[in-house]
């Protein structure tokens, strides 16, 4: 499975015609159409009945389209029914309580992709970890489709469920426990290692997505047009750190090339690990060229 580029996932409320207008003009690399929190119960259907416009009118224009659903069953289902269509990627599900949860609604995506002739398993899926019983399955829930591309902690959700106050230090150990059940199951991990209702971090934001870049994530949702060239550039790796990339693959093939098993760059001993780090970097930086037609 080819897993996307994801850097940067605008929120957009799809009842919002200003905000729609100019969703792919803001370089995100995913534009999230939020069905759920941002859309007031009394204009969910309406907003459901535009959402095929409002797709085909995105569609193809530089940003993957995502649409996030409602949790409750009932709306999810008509959710469902309206987003699964040409020009979708993915679909973004609140509150996946357990394997069989997500089973019975991957079904579900797979009859609607039927009775549109659409291929079944082209919409994919990024499960929403948002409660205390979820997170106790998250590495299940990872693997439990093969629709997943990636998953996702609901920090804000869950801090309510579990009593907590989000902060860095609370939901570290759970964003992290999530990102490691993503990359034991191959797919994207997406979040920061803060909470993002911390509107007065967007200054912080470079170094915030720098680090959870550190820790293995690869993308973050934002729910504010300017937070998305900090986390592209965030996500994307530094002029430095590909330059060293570049001299560890190049000292340790010269060091094989010689017999040895192992290396020494700037003071540091270099090896089999550290090659292969080095070579997933640059693949990300190549894969960033050339999905986004950047200069080198």
């Amino acid at each position: 499975m080819t897993l996307p580029l994801w850097r940067s996932l605008l929120y957009v409320p799809a009842n919002n015609d200003r905000f729609i207008a100019k969703a792919t003009q803001r370089g995100a690399d995913a534009i999230i159409l939020d069905l759920e929190d941002s859309v007031p119960f009394e204009c969910k259907a309406g907003t459901r009945q535009s959402l095929a416009g409002t797709i085909d009118a995105l569609a193809g224009q530089g940003s993957d389209i995502l649409v996030r659903v409602n949790p409750a069953l009932r709306l999810c289902v008509e959710d469902i029914a309206a987003a699964v269509r040409p020009g979708v990627a993915a679909l973004f599900l609140p509150k996946i309580a357990s394997v069989g949860h997500l089973e019975l609604l991957d079904d579900y995506i797979a009859e609607v992709e039927r009775e549109r002739n659409m291929a079944v398993g082209s919409v994919a899926l990024v499960p929403m970890i948002e409660t205390p019983q979820a997170l106790l399955q998250c590495e299940a829930i990872a693997s439990a489709s093969q629709r997943n591309v990636a998953l996702i902690l609901g920090a804000e959700d869950l801090a309510s469920e579990a009593g907590l106050v989000p902060s860095a230090e609370t939901l570290r150990a759970p964003k992290l426990r999530v990102a490691m059940a993503a990359k034991a199951a191959g797919l994207l991990a997406l979040g920061l290692l803060d909470s993002v209702a911390r509107l007065d971090a967007e200054s912080e934001l470079d170094d915030m997505a720098r680090r959870a870049a550190d820790h293995g994530f690869d993308g973050a949702t934002c729910i504010h047009p300017a937070s998305v060239p900090a986390l592209n550039r965030g996500f994307t790796p530094s002029a430095e750190a590909l330059e060293t990339a570049r001299r560890t693959v190049k000292a340790m093939e010269s060091a094989w090339a010689s017999g040895k098993g192992a290396a020494k760059l700037d003071g540091r001993m270099i090896d089999l690990p550290v090659y292969h780090r080095a070579q997933r970097l640059i693949a990300r930086y190549e894969h960033v060229v050339t999905s986004k037609e950047i200069d080198h």
